[in-house]
């Protein structure tokens, strides 16, 4: 009964690093975050789309830019009537992943309660949107197609 036990406990064992080992790492990433954000955008069909200039980091979304690595960070040209936004961040420092996590979230939130106000396809955008941490990755998108562009950042970060 005891070798029994140990054979299905080692195969059981056997198994689960297989399957552990199929899957993704984080941070064996091999592109760049803007050749990721390109691959999104086709894959959202996105519009006309204007990045964020890293000067804005800090001041107007307060975030430490410091911590980051490379981004790519897009919005739509006029925001105002098109919630569309990609955002995908390298940071330099892993620990600051939750807290830009939280600092995306929070906008999301607020572009939520103000298209809520004047466009329900908008605010529908906006409820779909995930935040998602990767080891030292945090990305995010908001679109119509949000799906698909959610499974191209998957596939590419993890």
């Amino acid at each position: 009964m005891k070798k029994l036990i140990s054979l299905i406990t080692v195969t059981v064992l056997v198994l689960v690093l297989a399957c552990a080992c199929t899957g993704k790492e984080p941070n064996k990433v091999t592109k760049s975050a803007s050749e990721i954000y390109a691959a999104v955008s086709e894959a959202g069909g996105l519009g006309a789309m204007t990045p964020v200039p890293a000067s804005d980091l800090a001041d107007v979304y307060g975030i430490d830019s410091a911590k980051l690595g490379e981004f790519a960070w897009y919005m739509s040209e006029n925001p105002s009537l098109n919630a569309d936004e990609v955002g995908i961040f390298n940071l330099n420092d892993e620990a600051y992943a939750a807290a830009l996590a939280q600092i995306m979230k929070d906008r999301i939130a607020r572009q939520l309660s103000v298209a809520e106000t004047y466009s329900p396809d908008e605010a529908a955008k906006l409820k779909a949107a995930e935040v998602v941490t990767v080891g030292n990755w945090v990305y995010f998108c908001v679109g119509g197609n949000s799906s698909a562009m959610m499974e191209v950042l998957r596939n590419e970060i993890g």
